[in-house]
């Protein structure tokens, strides 16, 4: 296992009650004369109100679940400046082979 650098962000919904969260890692690890690495991101969107939802929203909320495991939102309202955020966060964290490293996967047998 090598090395493992994470680094995220928030967006907010225009609508101010969805949330998402965006989730780089990146796993650097020796493989013979060059560093390699694997990257992922993640995005994960959240809801939040104030107030309870009603016992019947509960209930189709649980049975959803229930029925298909899970448990998201499907739509998101950005701005030009949340888009920005959005778009400059994934550009300043995508790690590119001119910084000195390849982008593969090591099968090296030792």
């Amino acid at each position: 296992m090598g090395e493992v650098k994470t680094n995220k962000t928030y967006i907010e919904c225009e609508c101010g009650t969805h949330l998402l969260q965006v989730q780089t890692e990146i796993e650097l690890f020796p493989c013979q004369e060059k560093t390699r690495f694997r990257q992922e991101f993640w995005l994960a969107m959240f809801s939040y109100r104030q107030g309870k939802d009603s016992i019947w929203r509960r209930l189709v909320i649980a049975f959803k679940y229930l029925r298909t495991g899970q448990m998201h939102l499907d739509q998101m309202i950005l701005t030009n400046e949340e888009a920005s955020k959005l778009a400059n966060f994934i550009n300043e964290n995508i790690l590119e082979e001119e910084e000195g490293i390849v982008k593969s996967t090591c099968n090296d047998t030792k």
